[in-house]
């Protein structure tokens, strides 16, 4: 390789690097900020439930809280996924997804069929295709093979 092209190559390495690094840490940041928000909702979903009387509370107060306590679920799930960068998170994120779309939004039975497989398929996924090792993140920032 030229000197110039090994000039070059670095220079591009270098910013690929601080790009990488910036865009992990608003990555971060961000994972903050959704965890705030879901610790803020589960304080106002908690005062909710406290602030209600038991003879007030029927099917729609439970649907309703419901709801509302597996999005927060999903959203923590999803904070993991942020941070971990791993197939298995987003196989159980997907896997909540599903789950809560179909206890909360009591669908035909056409959309619960499909609803049942996709979790099928993600625990088949889960246990036959994926291993402890698949990692989407190799922990540093990605290297640049090409040499132009």
């Amino acid at each position: 390789m030229s000197p110039k092209r090994q000039v070059n190559h670095n220079i591009r390495k270098h910013f690929n690097t601080i790009i990488y690094n910036i865009s992990r840490y608003a990555e971060i940041a961000l994972s903050m900020v959704i965890l705030l928000v879901i610790a803020l909702a589960g304080f106002r979903l908690i005062m909710e439930v406290a602030d209600t009387s038991v003879m007030s509370m029927n099917t729609e107060f439970f649907s309703t809280f419901l709801s509302q306590a597996l999005s927060l679920v999903v959203g923590v799930e999803f904070v993991k996924m942020l941070c971990q960068h791993s197939a298995q998170t987003v196989v159980e994120v997907l896997m909540f997804a599903t789950a809560r779309q179909m206890v909360v939004e009591h669908l035909g039975p056409a959309e619960t069929l499909l609803g049942v497989l996709s979790i099928a398929v993600l625990f088949a996924i889960r246990k036959y295709l994926m291993t402890d090792n698949d990692d989407m993140n190799a922990h540093n920032c990605p290297k640049n093979t090409e040499e132009n």
